[in-house]
């Protein structure tokens, strides 16, 4: 059934282009049947879940730039984006493929309306706001309040500020999460490829997300956010019957691909023409310093020592000098995350909500479970879910430095820490909380041609088409902006010191 249903995406995928009616009037004669005016709603649904694994979680918008500002993956060859040499047809279509899927969730949001699926809408909601936050903690600045709205002839809009669109990010979510529980009796159709007409799980995945929501401006400041976050996760944990969250490696958001051209898992089809990517240093020397047994499923060993003949992994600095390093010796992505054409691309994961809900539980002791308790279940669901036994498991979290430590500084970083390494292949998550938290600390590529710097970019550069078509309202958010990345911390970074 499990390979019946990866096929379904092609089958779906392909009614999108394959709608034809017959007609005999002539001007229906010469609509285009391979651009049909309408489509169903399953249909968009479909596409966009297709697309944003493909667009957002591929080597342009993963591997080349956010991994490895994140210090998991980096490039060992053409190590311009590493280095923060973008190209500017990337940022252009990076771009443009928010606003496009953003586009058809919008569509799909009035459709549902008008023909009363609340199930859709609220499906079409979560995938809306879960692109708005990570278009946001790229750029910071973006159209918002008057994005998607091009049909009432805003072609030009205004960019918000980024509390702005948290605002409407933590609104519009909470409208999907009660959404889930207004009774719909629609079903998702053949066109939910990620959690195959599961409706329960899209639920847990949307209130999920608000959890991610309230983290991230918790700490933005004491009297307004920190209290806002609260107020968030203490409503999600007060009605856990109607705000159900991710409970097992089974609710996790991961995309799986039919494996057949051209729908194949994204790291995966790269690598069939490119060995551009190594492993980032950061992550290799972390795993080696807890003997973390994920370290050969994350990773292939760089070469055998010639002494022993034991695998030795090795990793490239992020953003590396040409000759600093030899490319026959770094350790490369591992099989379960770059070598199945049919694997996954991971929206979210049950790990991260446990990590989440650790820091919540230090923070405000409110989650109904001790903090060190949900620290180990996260591990826990990690390991478990790369594979690892058991025994494995155990020795592991007994080691000082995993172990649960006394400080309550010490206690946050090893969430951190931990969080960092069970995301891994999200690549906008594990940047933006590299720099929500500085964990794990990374000084900026030493390759990079901009100098002034000690950390990693704080933001994405904004693209050429916009300052060439929306130049009068761009202009007024981009004050302050250096080298392109820097200048602008993100309003949820509060790191001081860095520049």
């Amino acid at each position: 059934m499990k390979k019946i249903f990866k096929l379904n995406i092609i089958l779906v995928l392909g009614l999108l282009i394959g709608v034809v009616s017959c007609t005999k009037d002539f001007e229906e004669m010469n609509i285009n049947p391979n651009e049909p005016a309408d489509a169903p709603s399953t249909n968009i649904l479909a596409h966009s879940l297709r697309y944003v694994g493909d667009v957002f979680y591929d080597d342009w918008q993963g591997m080349n730039n956010f991994l490895s500002y994140g210090g998991q993956v980096t490039k060992i060859q053409y190590v311009d984006e590493a280095r923060y040499e973008y190209r500017n047809s990337t940022v252009n279509n990076a771009w443009r493929d928010y606003y496009n899927t953003l586009m058809d969730q919008e569509v799909i949001i009035k459709k549902s309306v008008a023909e009363q699926t609340p199930n859709m809408q609220a499906v079409a909601m979560t995938l809306k706001y879960m692109l708005f936050q990570m278009a946001t903690d790229q750029w910071k600045a973006i159209p918002y309040s008057e994005a998607l709205r091009g049909e009432e002839g805003i072609t030009n809009p205004v960019y918000d500020d980024q509390p702005a669109i948290y605002d409407g990010i933590i609104t519009g979510l909470h409208v999907a999460a009660d959404l889930y529980n207004a009774g719909g009796t629609d079903d998702l159709g053949s066109g939910d490829i990620l959690y195959n007409g599961d409706f329960g799980k899209w639920q847990r995945f949307c209130n999920s997300l608000r959890l991610r929501v309230a983290m991230r401006i918790s700490n933005v400041d004491a009297e307004h956010n920190n209290a806002r976050a609260k107020g968030i996760v203490d409503d999600i944990m007060a009605n856990a019957a109607a705000y159900p969250l991710m409970g097992s490696n089974d609710d996790n958001a991961f995309m799986y691909w039919p494996g057949a051209a051209p729908y194949k898992e994204p790291w995966q089809e790269n690598s069939e023409t490119r060995d551009d990517h190594g492993m980032c240093n950061v992550l290799i020397d972390w795993f080696k310093m807890y003997n973390d047994p994920r370290l050969p499923v994350y990773a292939f060993p760089g070469y055998e020592d010639e002494t022993t003949g034991d695998p030795v992994y090795t990793g490239n600095f992020p953003g590396a000098i040409d000759g600093t390093f030899r490319m026959d010796t770094i350790s490369r992505i591992g099989a379960r995350f770059r070598d199945d054409p049919m694997g996954f691309t991971p929206f979210m994961r049950y790990s991260e909500v446990l990590f989440f809900l650790a820091e919540a539980a230090l923070n405000w002791n409110n989650v109904g479970q001790t903090a060190e308790d949900l620290y180990k279940a996260g591990i826990q669901a990690s390991m478990e879910e790369n594979g690892i036994a058991q025994a494995d498991i155990d020795t592991y979290m007994d080691q000082a430095g995993v172990a649960w430590p006394d400080s309550k500084e010490a206690q946050y970083t090893q969430i951190y820490e931990q969080k960092w390494c069970a995301i891994f292949k999200q690549g906008q998550e594990v940047w933006a909380e590299a720099r929500r938290t500085d964990v794990p600390f990374m000084d900026p590529a030493p390759g990079s041609p901009f100098a002034g710097h000690n950390r990693q970019p704080f933001r994405y550069p904004y693209c050429v088409n916009e300052f060439n078509l929306n130049n009068a309202n761009l202009s007024q958010k981009t004050g302050g902006i250096v080298d392109h990345f820097w200048g602008q911390q993100m309003w949820w970074d509060t790191r001081t010191g860095v520049q």
